[in-house]
């Protein structure tokens, strides 16, 4: 199956949880995880092969240079967590994968997700989030594609509110950007304008305020569906 026609689906619980990749690495992530059966156990190697070709095709880049990012994203992938907050602080830990190989000549990397991550992916009947990864192929920063999967988680209710701080840690933002006007100018606005320009989803946003302080955003979300049926 062509990596564009799949479907990426993962558990609310993974979509809100704070983690920082590059954009090649997110990518990765979400094309192995697009290969899931999120109704069904994995095979029994769990093991899950991404070709460059494929790769390309999905994220519209060159395969020459397809080659070379996987291969980068792979072997940096193996050193990333995920982290889960609860009143500000870290409760929960996990690595993204347990085994990473770069198939030299085959032009595709293997991924083992770790056992901690697969049941954010696996097996699924209830809390979950689903999009089609050709909907993200076009985002071109790793900002936009997790705002596109935050934005999806509520499409449905068509309206998410978040607090600065929330915001922040599911951006894993940590001391960048600490300034509100900043975090707008370099982050959300940037991702907003790619999101809308680029998928199948219309977010518009209003700052909610405590005096003239700037506490959290209101998200409001509807389907674009002149773009759904055009990519």
């Amino acid at each position: 199956m062509e990596l564009v026609t799949n479907k990426v689906t993962q558990s609310n619980r993974l979509v809100e949880a704070s983690h920082t990749l590059t954009l090649n690495e997110k990518r990765l992530i979400l094309a192995a995880a697009s290969l899931i059966d999120p109704r069904k156990p994995l095979p029994k190697d769990g093991y899950l092969t991404i070709r460059a070709d494929a790769f390309a095709n999905v994220f519209g880049i060159n395969v020459n240079n397809a080659y070379e990012a996987l291969d980068d994203a792979a072997n940096r992938l193996f050193e990333r967590d995920i982290r889960r907050y609860s009143k500000g602080k870290i409760v929960e830990r996990m690595r993204w994968v347990f085994h990473v190989k770069y198939k030299e000549g085959q032009g595709c990397v293997e991924l083992g997700f770790s056992p901690t991550v697969l049941p954010h992916l696996t097996m699924l009947n209830k809390e979950f989030t689903s999009y089609q990864l050709k909907q993200i192929g076009s985002l071109s920063s790793f900002y936009a594609i997790r705002l596109y999967e935050l934005m999806s988680q509520f499409l449905k209710l068509g309206q998410r509110e978040c607090t600065l701080d929330q915001l922040r840690q599911m951006f894993d933002l940590g001391e960048k950007y600490q300034s509100v006007k900043d975090m707008r100018r370099w982050v959300l606005e940037p991702a907003l304008k790619e999101l809308n320009a680029g998928t199948d989803l219309v977010v518009q946003v209003e700052p909610r305020r405590q005096g003239r302080k700037i506490v959290g955003f209101s998200f409001t979300i509807t389907k674009n569906d002149q773009m759904a049926l055009e990519l």
